[in-house]
């Protein structure tokens, strides 16, 4: 695996937890690319940033933190690559408690210009194991 590669995919990753953390929609939306492929937890599909930022805006305030572990990058191109992991989300329930979501994460990355952006991503519940 290319260690640029996968030092800039951490990178995004790192940014979008950031943003998603704050419920910065600006940043958020911001690390997709004008034209993307967008599958939430919902089944609603999203094709634009404005679409992501309405994905997000919808997604109930007690999604508070999420935890993505290394991924598995592969190298598709000269400016694109595919991030595959997993991400936990931690939801706060009424009573306070805290559930964890354990999800898969797929993120195609497009370099544009010296910013990686967010072409497709893709998020399912990860099956028990």
């Amino acid at each position: 695996m290319n260690e640029q590669l996968l030092e800039a995919a951490v990178a995004v990753q790192k940014a979008w937890t950031r943003a998603f953390e704050a419920r910065d929609l600006t940043a958020l939306s911001g690390l997709y690319a004008e034209d993307t492929a967008f599958y939430g937890s919902t089944a609603e599909f999203y094709s634009t940033p404005a679409g992501v930022r309405t994905y997000f805006e919808i997604l109930p305030l007690s999604y508070k933190r999420s935890d993505y572990k290394v991924p598995h990058v592969v190298r598709l191109g000269d400016n694109t690559m595919a991030a595959t992991g997993e991400v936990t989300f931690y939801r706060e329930e009424s009573d306070g408690t805290v559930t964890e979501l354990p999800f898969r994460m797929t993120h195609v990355l497009v370099r544009q210009g010296v910013d990686w952006k967010i072409a497709t991503h893709h998020a399912s519940p990860r099956p028990p194991r």
